[in-house]
């Protein structure tokens, strides 16, 4: 059947209005699901400023990233009078997106800490400087362009061995667009050769135009939406169906294991010049610098018996070395440093709670939940009002 340009016209003008219509019932319902992060030359990433929207992905929550570019309230960069100020710099599981901002542990910190009769009437105040894949190289730019300026009392490094060591040595890592630290002559240099390049910038060219146009409309944001969400549900009806809750095999949990070869052992030496770097650069801005090393989920299981084939599969005695490693490096140096993974793991094998998953992807797999950060959160604000 022959079609004219009327019908045609018809058709556009439906499809437009049927647009229209649909993107201000969105908007007057508060559906929107933006794109939260932006290519950079600095590090690699970054969160947009201003950005606000509903995740969904794992868990669910609302997002707002501040003027600063990072997840939290704004904060008045002069430190108010009697005010401790402690910048958390990590990646995704401190960034959060999986649970409403009062559930993250640094908001968790700043609650508990408000009981403490060693701030003596000083108010804590716990600013976010955590961006999802960063690594500690990216941590490090971030608290000298961001967080120092703030005038923080206290720097906190939380330390994901789940990947962060990984996500500090291009040969094990290869991310596109990370940037990196390498070693000169025994002396870190910056490696941002991966942003420096003419691919970097035509990518990060339309990264920015589609970023623009999807988050001005709600319409496209929903279309997005459903598509991650769908292909997301399918991959974890894929995982729980095709293998362990743990793989062996996998890349990011050889960190579990002794370094064998050279590629681990850089990765390692990496990642502790880096800690170097921030405690050095911590101190040099007035600040005192802490390590914290968070929980992997194979971990903090809270089935034993899935914990030790784990173990069996990988060949290792413990699951441990990893937040050993740091607290030895961490004592050689004199920095105070709060490893999580015994006193998550008690809790766990007590309560049986999951402490990393959702309902809508997998438990005990992925970030922290409200109880992994409820958690560690009192764990380090317990931590925290003891060293004061």
């Amino acid at each position: 059947m022959f079609v004219g340009r009327k019908e045609l016209a018809l058709f556009a003008v439906s499809v437009a209005l049927c647009a229209g219509a649909t993107e201000i019932a969105l908007r007057a319902m508060g559906v929107a699901y933006p794109i939260f992060h932006k290519l950079e030359s600095y590090r690699g990433w970054a969160p947009q400023p201003g950005a606000s929207g509903t995740w969904i992905t794992e868990g669910k929550s609302h997002i707002l990233i501040n003027a600063e570019g990072f997840r939290d309230r704004d904060h008045v960069i002069e430190k108010p009078k009697n005010t401790l100020r402690i910048a958390i710099l990590g990646d995704s599981m401190s960034e959060a997106f999986a649970v409403p901002v009062e559930s993250t542990f640094w908001s968790v910190m700043a609650r508990e800490l408000k009981s403490c009769a060693a701030l003596n009437r000083r108010t804590a105040e716990v600013l976010n400087f955590s961006v999802s894949g960063y690594g500690t190289a990216q941590a490090l730019l971030t608290l000298r362009r961001n967080a120092l300026k703030y005038a923080p009392n206290i720097v906190l490094a939380p330390v994901f061995t789940g990947n962060d060591i990984l996500n500090n040595a291009r040969a094990l890592d290869g991310h596109k667009d990370r940037v990196y630290f390498t070693f000169n002559d025994g002396e870190l240099v910056l490696d941002d050769s991966n942003t420096r390049t003419t691919r970097f910038w035509f990518k990060a060219m339309w990264r920015n135009i589609r970023n623009s146009v999807t988050n001005a409309s709600r319409v496209l944001q929903l279309f997005r939406e459903f598509y991650y969400r769908t292909k997301n549900a399918w991959r974890a009806r894929k995982q729980i169906a095709d293998g362990p809750v743990f793989d062996s095999a996998a890349r990011d949990y050889q960190v579990f294991r002794v370094p064998d070869d050279p590629a681990w052992r850089r990765a390692w030496a990496t990642t502790e010049a880096l800690l170097r770097a921030m405690h050095d650069e911590s101190r040099a801005g007035g600040a005192k610098f802490w390590i914290t090393t968070l929980t992997a989920p194979p971990q903090v299981y809270p089935d034993k018996n899935i914990r030790e084939t784990f173990k069996a599969d990988l060949k290792v005695e413990t699951l441990d070395y990893p937040d050993r490693r740091i607290a030895a490096f961490a004592k050689r140096g004199n920095i105070p440093v709060v490893a999580l993974v015994g006193l998550l793991r008690t809790h766990a094998d007590a309560t049986g709670d999951y402490l990393h998953g959702f309902p809508n992807t997998r438990l005990g797999t992925g970030h922290w939940n409200e109880k992994g950060h409820q958690a560690a959160g009192e764990v380090l604000a317990r931590a925290v009002c003891a060293a004061l």
